[in-house]
Formats: C-alpha cells, sequence, structure tokens
C-alpha cells in the first residue's frame, strides 16, 4: 500500500503494522531527528482521498521537525466493498474509531510513546479525527482539517478542545461559513488557538499544486506551533 520508502526531500519512511483496535493496519512511519511531535495522517477511501497528496504532506511536515504516520483506515477488502457500495467511505463511526486505535498504538509504541499526537483528515476523514478528538479529548494536541465534511461531526463539535485549524476554498462560501459555525461551538479558550484559512483554488485543496503547496505549508505550521514533546 505504502510504496516509497524515502523522498526527494530525504524523509525516511518505513512500512510499520500498527494497531487499530482488532485490526492491524499498513502504515508508513517516519521520524525525523528531534521530531519535536508525530501527526496521524488518516487516510480514509483511496476512491476520494489520493494517497499522493498525503506523500507530499509527509514530506512536509518532516521538514518541520514533526514525525508522520500515514495510515489507510480501510482494509483492502473494505476498499473493495466500498469502491461497489460507498459504504465506508462516509462512515465516520467505523473512522473515528480506527483513529483513536491507532492512537492508542502510538502511545505505547517505543518510538513513538513520547510524541505529542496532531491528526489530519480531510473530508469525511476530517470529520472522524474531529469526532476522535472530542471521544478522546487525551490522545490529541492539535487538528488541521482539510475541506472537512464538518456537517458530520457537528454533534461533537462542543467536546473538541484541541488547537483547530480548518482549510476551506476561498470561493466556497457555504463551506467558509459551516467551518466558522463549527469553530463558535468549538470550546477552545484561546482565539489563536482556532483559525478557519481560505485557500485560492478552482479545483479542491488536493488536486490543484498551488493549493496543495499551501495546504502542507499550513498544516506544518499549525502543528509546529502546537505539538511539543512529552518530557
Amino acid at each position: 500500500m505504502m510504496e516509497s520508502p524515502s523522498s526527494e526531500r530525504g524523509r525516511q519512511a518505513r512500512l510499520v503494522q500498527v494497531a487499530a483496535g482488532a485490526l492491524e493496519l499498513a502504515g508508513e512511519l517516519s521520524i525525523p531527528q528531534n521530531a519535536r511531535g508525530i501527526v496521524l495522517l488518516a487516510q480514509g477511501s483511496k476512491h476520494i482521498e489520493p494517497l499522493s497528496s498525503y506523500s507530499l504532506l509527509a514530506d512536509a511536515l518532516y521538514e518541520a521537525e514533526l514525525a508522520t504516520l500515514l495510515v489507510h483506515l480501510l482494509t483492502e477488502d473494505e476498499e473493495q466493498l466500498d469502491g461497489e457500495t460507498q459504504f465506508f467511505r462516509f462512515n465516520v463511526s467505523i473512522l473515528y474509531q480506527r483513529i483513536i486505535g491507532i492512537s492508542k498504538w502510538l502511545t505505547v509504541n517505543l518510538e513513538t510513546q513520547n510524541l505529542t499526537i496532531g491528526y489530519f483528515g480531510s473530508g469525511a476523514t476530517g470529520a472522524a479525527a474531529l469526532i476522535a478528538a472530542a471521544e478522546r479529548p487525551d490522545l490529541v494536541y492539535a487538528i488541521v482539517v482539510g475541506e472537512g465534511r464538518i456537517d458530520l461531526a457537528r454533534p461533537y463539535l462542543t467536546r473538541v478542545a484541541a488547537p483547530t485549524l480548518l482549510m476551506v476554498r476561498d470561493n466556497d462560501s457555504a463551506a467558509q461559513q459551516m467551518n466558522r459555525e463549527a469553530l463558535q461551538n468549538m470550546p477552545i479558550a484561546s482565539e489563536t488557538n482556532k483559525k478557519v484559512e481560505s485557500i485560492a483554488s478552482s479545483a479542491g485543496l488536493f488536486e490543484a499544486s498551488d493549493a496543495l503547496k499551501q495546504v502542507a505549508e499550513l498544516t506544518s505550521q499549525w502543528f509546529a506551533q502546537h505539538l511539543e514533546p512529552i518530557v
């Protein structure tokens, strides 16, 4: 599933087996020297979330001295079924539980247990990340969601306390309004810890190269600001 052991930018990555509750999922783990935290790059259905954009994000985060764990949340059988039925791609109940399971693994894995955890997700997986943060606030220290299906997480937003950055296209006024309302519902004390960022893009944030580069830069800055090693 994860084909590239390293990147042109020098990111060293290796395949690991990650426990997600009762499942084991393949993951790509990258840990730079003096890592200040680790970002769980949670990929949902491959039919709507391209792997290439996550690899670029992992490169940018590595340069910012942040470790990454890139995990596809569905098994191959589930992915095939999703292609036929679309059952899994918007099933945030399944996705958020797997995010929590992976986070628990990170807290006991010897290589990552001293690193604070951040969540990155897009679409329905972004909503699942917010739900996971609401259900287990002790596991996550910062969140970034790009073009998230905020509507799928709405009942949980009043319990999301981790610093949260939401990113939307600048020409999608409905999404901008929904994301601003979502932040207002979150009990995050400091206004500097919650933000909606508008990004110029005629296509999706993960389709246009200029937009994706900006997403990677803003994501790296957010996690570098909010993740610190556990001492």
